[in-house]
């Protein structure tokens, strides 16, 4: 009897500290990541259209996301005081400060892939990287010459108007992913900008898309 006992016993123990351990490894394991806003959108589209092409579901997701950013800016700006048929160019900059300042803070949580996909900013890589690969070194000489410098890219910052906005080659544009409404691409030191035309904030962008230079 004695020994039956001693074996029920070993038997439980064993089953407390089986549950007990993974207990803790379940308390220890890291909580799975958040869904992106990246791909999420894209995800839906897929599933609900399983036999589309997924850059096409992609590259609508972007297009969407676009009007979204676009329609809030409107929405924004018709909240402003509307500007007289004579504003001055400090009536002018003030106004694009105010509009610029109700966005950033309509989109004080938003994060780099919150408007560019993932597959739709693969897409503008490969692309840009095909267009370099095809220029002679002067031609890429001209292009870095208006690139700002030791300048990092990040959501909602407005560019200063000291910073020049450095042109994408007109070429080279025309094989990007339309934008719409004054939104603008543009290369920041080795990075791509989705920027505002109207309020210079920088809307979502693309890390070391460039080559080095």
């Amino acid at each position: 009897m004695n020994l039956r006992f001693a074996a029920i016993r070993v038997a439980l123990i064993g089953s407390v500290v089986g549950v007990c351990s993974a207990s803790v490894a379940a308390a220890q394991a890291p909580a799975p990541a958040p869904a992106s806003r990246s791909d999420d959108g894209v995800a839906a589209r897929q599933a609900q259209t399983p036999n589309a092409n997924p850059q096409a579901n992609a590259l609508a997701e972007f297009e969407h996301r676009l009007q979204e950013y676009v329609a809030l800016r409107a929405q924004l700006s018709q909240k402003l005081k509307p500007l007289s048929s004579s504003a001055n160019s400090a009536e002018l900059a003030a106004r694009q400060e105010a509009l610029a300042a109700a966005i950033r803070d309509a989109r004080k949580n938003a994060k780099p892939g919150d408007v560019i996909p993932t597959r739709v900013a693969g897409q503008i890589r490969n692309t840009i990287a095909d267009d370099f690969r095809h220029r002679n070194p002067d031609a890429k000489r001209a292009v870095f010459e208006e690139v700002p410098e030791n300048v990092r890219p990040a959501v909602n910052r407005a560019l200063p108007d000291a910073v020049a906005l450095a042109t994408v080659p007109p070429l080279l544009l025309n094989n990007l992913p339309r934008l719409p409404d004054n939104l603008q691409y543009r290369f920041m030191n080795r990075h791509v900008v989705l920027l505002d035309g109207d309020t210079r904030l920088i809307v979502d962008y693309i890390l070391n898309v460039l080559p080095p230079h």
